[in-house]
């Protein structure tokens, strides 16, 4: 072999090398959902008061990424019980877990810095500050997201990094009609509650720099027998139609 070829086949091998290690660094853009019980697929059996889970591709947050096609680096973070800004007295969700760390404000910081960089955080909280026990209206339900707004945007937990702090979009959860469900008085007077937040919490999140999208449209009340919990059907409505707002938004 010529010192003329030996020197092209070793150019060609080196630039084969580089672009297979540039292609490894690249990454998708990373898509990071918040939620509770109806983000983590919780299915309850009244008659056994047995939780079990639906497939999690068949969770809302996996039908939106089929939507947008998988162009983007999914993680979930699903807590069953979770608020946006309130400490449990005591475990609500599918077994013994310290009541503080249902509180969505305090995991928050941990939870996204776990999983940066990230471009975009959907949140879908609100629905367990309508427990009787936490006397939240719509005005404190809104507080709360704007809290979990500004620690988001305000990027403290990833501070030594040079990564930009992720867009934000908050997701309307569906009505409750917290006087029919097979959970007592646990959320009792969910409904007029409900029916009232939807402006409350657009306002206040959008003048706190997120996005918005309303849920409850979509999906109407939850179809399980529970009445709390969505089906897997609106599961597949919910994450399609959010794909869409997704979709409009990351062409800006």
């Amino acid at each position: 072999m010529s010192v003329s070829l030996r020197f092209k086949t070793t150019v060609f091998a080196t630039a084969t090398v580089l672009t297979c290690v540039a292609g490894a660094g690249q990454q998708k853009p990373t898509i990071f959902v918040y939620g509770d019980s109806n983000t983590f697929g919780w299915v309850y059996e009244p008659k056994t008061q047995i939780v079990s889970r639906l497939p999690v591709d068949e969770t809302w947050p996996y039908f939106m990424n089929r939507e947008l096609g998988n162009k983007y680096h999914l993680e979930v973070d699903a807590l069953g019980g979770r608020t946006t800004d309130v400490d449990e007295p005591e475990s609500p969700g599918s077994g013994k877990i310290p009541g503080e760390t249902y509180n969505g404000l305090t995991t928050l910081p941990a939870a996204l810095s776990a999983n940066m960089p990230v471009d975009l955080v959907i949140v879908m909280l609100g629905s367990n500050d309508l427990k009787a026990g936490h006397h939240r209206g719509p005005k404190e339900i809104a507080q709360g997201l704007v809290n979990l707004t500004n620690c988001i945007k305000s990027g403290e937990w990833q501070r030594r990094t040079a990564y930009k702090p992720p867009r934000v979009l908050i997701v309307l959860p569906p009505e409750l009609d917290g006087d029919n469900t097979p959970y007592g008085d646990f959320f009792a007077g969910a409904l007029a509650k409900t029916k009232a937040w939807g402006p409350v919490i657009e306002k206040a999140v959008r003048a706190a720099g997120a996005e918005y999208f309303d849920g409850g449209a979509v999906v109407g009340m939850p179809d399980q027998p529970d009445k709390v919990h969505l089906s897997a059907h609106e599961h597949e409505l919910l994450g399609k139609a959010v794909a869409g707002k997704v979709r409009e938004m990351m062409a800006r």
